[in-house]
C-alpha cells in the first residue's frame, strides 16, 4: 500500500529495456524487447521451490569489460553528459498513471522496484543542472553559467593533477602504480599522488557521475527534457527474485502471453496500449 501523498512522485522506480531493439524503419521492435525482459527475469529453476533469479545488467558493462567500472575523457566537457561513462542502471521517478511520455521514448516494457529495495541497493537520484543557469558567484570574467562552472571545476581537478604528477616526478621519479594503499616502502610523493588519484576517481564516480545536465524549456516530449523523468541511478548490475519487483509494464497484445511464459510472477502488471 502506498504511503505517498504527493502525486508527482512515485514509491517505485521504473526501468525501462530494450530502447534500442528496433525495427528498419524505426518502430519498435517489440519481439525483441519481449525476449529482452524474458532473459532478464531469468529462466525458472528446475526445483519449483527456489525462486527464479534475476539479473539487470547495467550500461557498458560487455563495453568496459570485467573490473572495469568507469571511464573518464577528460576532453569532453562535463556539461555534455559525456565526459563520465559508469556501468549503470538508469531508473524514473514517475507514477505508473504518468508514464505515456516516458514510454513514448524508452518502449513499453519495464520492470519497478519499490523505492525502499533499490535504495537498500545503493540508488540516488541523479543531481539535475540546468545548462542556462547563471553563475552568480563573484568574480570578474569568470564562467558565465553554472554548467560552465562545473566544467571549469572539473578541469582544474585535472590540471592539479597534472600539476602534482609533474613536480612528484621531479623529486621522487616516475611511477608506473598509483594506489590509495601504498607500501611501506613507498616514496611520500608517489603515496600522495596515489592518494589524490583516488580521492580524484571517487569524486567523479560520487559526484560527476551522478549529475545530469539539461536544457530548460525544451518541449516535454523532447528526447533531452530529461529533468521530468526525475531519474536514479544505481551503479553496476542488478540481482533480484521476482518476488522482488513491484511492477511489470507490457503493451497489451503481451499481456497473455506473459503470463503463460512467466507463471510464477504474480505481481501486478500493467497493461499499455
Amino acid at each position: 500500500m502506498s504511503t505517498n501523498t504527493q502525486s508527482y512522485i512515485s514509491d517505485e522506480l521504473t526501468h525501462f529495456v530494450g530502447r534500442a531493439k528496433s525495427l528498419p524503419d524505426g518502430k519498435p521492435n517489440n519481439a525483441e524487447r519481449y525476449a529482452l525482459l524474458l532473459k532478464i527475469l531469468g529462466n525458472r529453476p528446475p526445483d519449483p521451490r527456489k525462486p527464479r533469479e534475476g539479473w539487470l545488467q547495467a550500461s557498458y558493462r560487455e563495453e568496459f569489460g570485467p573490473g572495469f567500472t568507469m571511464h573518464s575523457d577528460g576532453q569532453k566537457l562535463l556539461s555534455t553528459n559525456e565526459a563520465i561513462k559508469c556501468t549503470m542502471l538508469c531508473f524514473c521517478d514517475i507514477p505508473p498513471g504518468q508514464l505515456k511520455i516516458h514510454m513514448q521514448k524508452y518502449g513499453s516494457f519495464g520492470i519497478a522496484f519499490s523505492k525502499q529495495f533499490l535504495l537498500r541497493q545503493g540508488a540516488t537520484p541523479v543531481h539535475y543542472v540546468p545548462r542556462d543557469a547563471s553563475n552568480r558567484a563573484v568574480g570578474i570574467d569568470g564562467p558565465r553559467t553554472v554548467a560552465e562552472r562545473f566544467d571549469g571545476l572539473r578541469a582544474e581537478l585535472q590540471r592539479v593533477r597534472f600539476d602534482l604528477e609533474e613536480y612528484v616526478t621531479r623529486i621522487d621519479g616516475a611511477t608506473a602504480f598509483l594506489s590509495k594503499l601504498s607500501a611501506p616502502n613507498t616514496p611520500e610523493g608517489h603515496r600522495v599522488l596515489g592518494r589524490f588519484s583516488a580521492l580524484q576517481s571517487h569524486f567523479e564516480e560520487l559526484v560527476f557521475a551522478r549529475m545530469k545536465f539539461f536544457t530548460a524549456g525544451l518541449p516535454e516530449d523532447h528526447d533531452e527534457n530529461f529533468y521530468m523523468e526525475r531519474e536514479w541511478r544505481l551503479h553496476d548490475g542488478l540481482a533480484f527474485y521476482l518476488g522482488d519487483i513491484a511492477r511489470i509494464f507490457l503493451p497489451r497484445d503481451y499481456c497473455r502471453q506473459f503470463h503463460e511464459d512467466v507463471p510464477d510472477y504474480t505481481g501486478p502488471v500493467c497493461s499499455v496500449e
